[in-house]
């Protein structure tokens, strides 16, 4: 009898440490999910509004498409381009500028691998979480103008711009939601993706000097 009470509590005690620990390896595998997902979609963007700025609209961008609202409109453009400033680092600018009477109220940008692009599973993106992996500087310039400014040195020549806007008639009476022209998700919405090419900005620069490069 006693040695069959021996053989029970061992028994219950050897379930109890197994139970606790798959208990703490479910919890450990929920917490490294957990990590996985707050890196995967950590950001951190610097707003600010530096109205004293001067607008960046000119003729120096690499890549210029139409910032289209509510599928129908031209609510302006996004214009890319490539600066090296005093600290002789190289930025990539990417300026929202709208125009014909719309102002922009709100910006959602994304920038780096196609297969980053937060997306639903039905293949339409997720502007809330756009600004991930990297730290962004956005300046709002004016009503009309914003620009992010990312490192040149993030990315590789090659990479992808999700830029999302909300916009709406300098006197109120429309508002829309606005993406930069390009190519079409997956999904059912008609939000749109482009790729922009540092090398555009180089190719661009020789064209300038005369040295014949692609326009």
């Amino acid at each position: 009898m006693f040695k069959k009470l021996t053989l029970a509590i061992i028994a219950s005690v050897v379930l109890y440490s197994c139970q606790n620990d798959d208990v703490l390896e479910n919890e450990n595998l929920l917490l490294n999910e957990t990590s996985k997902s707050e890196k995967l979609f950590e950001f951190n963007v610097s707003t600010q509004e530096n109205m004293s700025l001067f607008s960046r609209n000119t003729d120096t961008a690499c890549l210029s498409t139409s910032l289209i609202a509510g599928q129908h409109y031209d609510a302006g453009r996004i214009d890319v381009e490539i600066v090296t400033e005093d600290d002789g680092e190289d930025y990539v600018y990417i300026t929202y500028l709208s125009e014909n009477d719309w102002v922009i109220k709100l910006t959602h940008l994304y920038a780096g691998d196609k297969d980053g692009i937060p997306e639903t599973k039905n293949g339409n993106p997720k502007p809330g979480v756009f600004e991930k992996r990297m730290d962004y500087s956005a300046n709002v310039i004016s009503d009309f103008e914003v620009e992010y400014k990312i490192p040149a040195e993030a990315f590789e020549d090659c990479f992808y711009i999700a830029a999302h806007a909300e916009v709406e008639k300098s006197d109120g009476s429309q508002a829309e939601t606005a993406w930069g022209e390009g190519e079409g998700f997956e999904g059912n919405s008609w939000a749109m993706y482009f790729e922009f090419c540092k090398s555009i900005c180089d190719d661009k620069d020789s064209d300038d000097d005369g040295d014949g490069g692609v326009k």
